[in-house]
């Protein structure tokens, strides 16, 4: 689970991203994405199955976006944790 201050940095480079502050690939990728996905919408609207569908992958999509922002952020802290600690073990070898 990411601590309160791993949250805020994700929430800090989204907000950049989302101001227009921090233009990178996954800026342009994301901006690429809503478009086609507002297209998709408008080419929906006229049926309630179509648009319940549209919803449904809408919602999957950003979810899935926002597990995998998580996910490797979690990855980046817990290798972090492992490399101090295997540092420590190093040095204590060491010093033996």
């Amino acid at each position: 689970m990411l601590s309160e201050e791993s949250k805020g940095v994700i929430e800090f480079v989204d907000e950049c991203r989302y101001q227009g502050m921090m233009k990178d690939e996954l800026y342009f990728k994301q901006e690429e994405m809503w478009k086609v996905l507002s297209d998709l919408e408008e080419m929906t609207k006229n049926s309630p199955e179509e648009r319940k569908a549209f919803l449904k992958l809408e919602t999957l999509i950003v979810e899935t976006i926002n597990l995998t922002k998580d996910t490797y952020f979690e990855y980046g802290e817990n290798f972090e944790s492992v490399n101090a600690s295997r540092f420590l073990t190093r040095l204590k070898e060491e010093a033996v």
